[in-house]
């Protein structure tokens, strides 16, 4: 699978849209393009023509690799519950978005493990600079101001998607809890993003579950046991086999 994270300023500052993406993709219509199906399903439907452009533009640019994200539209079309939803389209935007990439699989999974409680913007500052300086070096400087536009934004995108909870300048870790299908739907998507089913437990992008390596090792257990894919170990030999040859099958299965 060719797609790795790439900083956007549009799609960290404008955020994730949740609500938006959702109701676009339940009601998408494979009969008609891209650019068809975002005009019928977001033109006018905003407070504003500013904001409709907004949202047509940065919902546009997400969807850029739509091969890749076929699995969501088709998931949202057949009625997954976008609470469940939500944790999907949280895997897609950490594999594919800095700085979100960095702040979540590294800066939030590690300190939630050390035992922070609280989250302040400004404790984010330093991972903006840390993706930024990743950016390659034709990239403009960050200044002072977008770093902390950054650093906000970055915890407003982890709330959205379900990573921290509360309101205000200070946050908390969520509790994150994923249904079966959305487990398997991990599964199959994370097979294609590391482009090999043998790396799947040992993924980083669970991370975004906040799953450890223990936490991947029972949850593909208990998956085994009710049938959903075949998990088998033997020491350090592991044997998985997915229940669909992408995740596009796979949602069309959960469907």
């Amino acid at each position: 699978m060719g797609v790795r994270p790439e900083w956007s300023q549009r799609l960290l500052r404008k955020g994730v849209l949740v609500a938006e993406t959702y109701q676009l993709f339940s009601g998408w219509d494979f009969a008609r393009g891209v650019e068809q199906n975002l005009e019928h399903g977001l033109a006018g439907r905003q407070s504003t023509q500013g904001w409709d452009n907004e949202v047509l533009a940065t919902i546009r640019r997400r969807i850029r690799d739509f091969e890749f994200i076929e699995s969501l539209i088709v998931l949202a079309q057949h009625g997954m519950p976008i609470t469940d939803w939500r944790h999907c389209l949280r895997l897609w935007v950490g594999a594919t978005e800095e700085p979100f990439h960095t702040f979540a699989l590294d800066w939030l999974y590690e300190e939630r493990a050390r035992g922070r409680l609280a989250i302040r913007s400004e404790d984010l500052v330093g991972v903006v600079d840390e993706a930024a300086s990743h950016r390659g070096g034709k990239a403009a400087p960050i200044s002072d101001y977008s770093r902390i536009r950054a650093a906000r934004d970055l915890l407003k995108t982890a709330g959205d998607l379900g990573m921290v909870e509360g309101a205000g300048p200070v946050r908390t870790f969520a509790n994150i809890s994923m249904s079966d299908d959305v487990l398997v739907y991990y599964v199959q998507l994370i097979a294609e993003l590391e482009g090999d089913a043998t790396k799947v437990p040992n993924s980083r992008l669970w991370r975004l579950a906040y799953m450890s390596p223990g936490d991947i090792h029972l949850s593909l257990l208990h998956l085994h046991q009710y049938r959903r894919l075949n998990y088998q170990v033997a020491g350090s030999l592991v044997q998985l086999a997915l229940p669909a040859r992408s995740a596009v099958e796979f949602a069309r299965q959960v469907a």
